[in-house]
C-alpha cells in the first residue's frame, strides 16, 4: 500500500479516509498543512495510546516499524479481493498436550448432555465450523466491524484452519461471503462465548451487506457454557486460558490479550504500525484450543 502524501493514488487514498470515517481514526497531518488546537490529541488519548505502546513493550516515543501481515493469498473473487491464508494440520498434530484428531473423535451423546441439546446427539465431526473472530470493539453494536476471522473445518484426515483479515473496508463482502459459505458447509459453529457475542457481531455484518447465512441456528456448541457446568465448581474461572492450561497444558507466551486487538488494528489501519501479526495469531491458537478442547470435553467416557 502506498504510503500517504506525493503519488498515492487518489481511489488508495478514498479507501483509506473511508475506513477512518468508518472506524473514527482521525486523518494524519500532512507536513505542509497548518496545525489547529482542534486538531490535537486531547490528554485522555494522548494518556491511551502511552499506556498501549508502554504494554507492547516501546518506550512511549518510540517509532514503531510498519508491521506485515503472515504469508497469505489473496484471491479474486465475484465479491473483491479476499486476504485468506490457510495452514493444513494433519490429526497427530499436537495442541499443548492433545492430537487435533481427538476434536474429531468427540462422544455425541456426552456433547449433547453437557450442551443440554439432545439435537447435537447426531452431530458429525464434518459438521463443526471451529469459529473465532476479532473485532474493532468489545461492546457490540452496529459500529462494530469483525476485522479478522478464524475459521477451521475437518477435511479427511486433516484440520484446515483458514485465516481472513479486512486489510481495507472494500474488502468486507468478500470475507463474508466467504463466511457465508463455509457456514453453510459446516452448520454447526464451534466457539467460546460465541452464542452471545461472535455470532450475533457477524449477523450485524451481513445484514449489513444483505448477504442470508446460517449464524443465528438453534445448532451451536458454545464450549464456554460446556466447560463451565464440567469444570466450574472446581476452577477458579471458566476463561479460555484456564481450560487450555489445565485441559490441554498450553501456556501461550507472549500472547497479545483480547482486549488489545481493537487498538492494533486500528493502529495497523493507520499507520501499519499496530501489532496486527500477533493478533492472528492469538486468533490461531483459539481456534486450535476449540477443537483439542472439543475432544478433550467430550471425550469417549471408558466403560465401567
Amino acid at each position: 500500500m502506498v504510503a500517504p502524501g506525493d503519488g498515492e493514488p487518489t481511489a488508495a487514498r478514498s479507501r483509506r479516509d473511508k475506513l477512518r470515517r468508518a472506524f473514527g481514526v482521525a486523518r494524519p497531518v500532512e507536513a505542509d498543512e497548518p496545525t489547529v488546537e482542534a486538531s490535537r490529541p486531547s490528554m485522555r488519548a494522548f494518556l491511551q495510546q502511552r499506556q498501549r505502546r508502554m504494554q507492547l513493550g516501546l518506550s512511549p516515543n518510540e517509532p514503531r516499524s510498519a508491521v506485515a501481515l503472515p504469508d497469505a493469498d489473496v484471491l479474486e473473487t465475484a465479491h473483491g479481493p479476499l486476504w485468506r491464508r490457510e495452514l493444513r494440520y494433519p490429526a497427530a498434530h499436537v495442541h499443548g498436550r492433545i492430537p487435533l484428531g481427538t476434536g474429531r473423535a468427540f462422544d455425541r451423546e456426552r456433547l449433547a448432555a453437557l450442551a443440554k441439546d439432545a439435537s447435537l446427539a447426531s452431530l458429525q465431526p464434518e459438521h463443526c465450523l471451529f469459529l473465532d473472530t476479532e473485532t474493532t470493539g468489545l461492546a457490540g453494536g452496529a459500529g462494530t466491524t469483525v476485522f479478522a476471522y478464524g475459521l477451521a473445518f475437518f477435511e479427511r484426515d486433516e484440520l484446515v484452519f483458514e485465516q481472513l483479515f479486512l486489510r481495507d473496508f472494500g474488502e468486507e463482502p468478500a470475507m463474508l461471503h466467504h463466511v457465508a459459505r463455509r457456514l453453510a458447509e459446516h452448520p454447526v459453529p464451534v466457539t467460546f462465548v460465541g452464542k452471545s457475542y461472535d455470532r450475533h457481531r457477524i449477523a450485524a455484518r451481513l445484514a449489513v451487506h444483505k448477504i442470508q447465512a446460517p449464524v443465528l441456528t438453534d445448532r451451536h456448541v458454545d464450549l464456554y457454557h460446556v466447560i463451565r457446568r464440567e469444570y466450574g465448581k472446581r476452577w477458579p474461572d471458566s476463561r479460555l486460558r484456564t481450560a487450555e492450561e489445565r485441559l490441554l497444558r498450553l501456556f501461550r507466551e507472549d500472547d497479545l490479550p483480547g482486549s488489545e486487538a481493537p487498538a492494533a488494528f486500528l493502529d495497523w489501519v493507520r499507520d501499519h504500525t499496530g501489532p496486527v501479526d500477533r493478533v492472528l495469531e492469538h486468533n490461531r491458537l483459539d481456534v486450535l484450543s476449540l477443537c483439542a478442547l472439543l475432544g478433550v470435553v467430550a471425550a469417549p467416557q471408558p466403560s465401567s
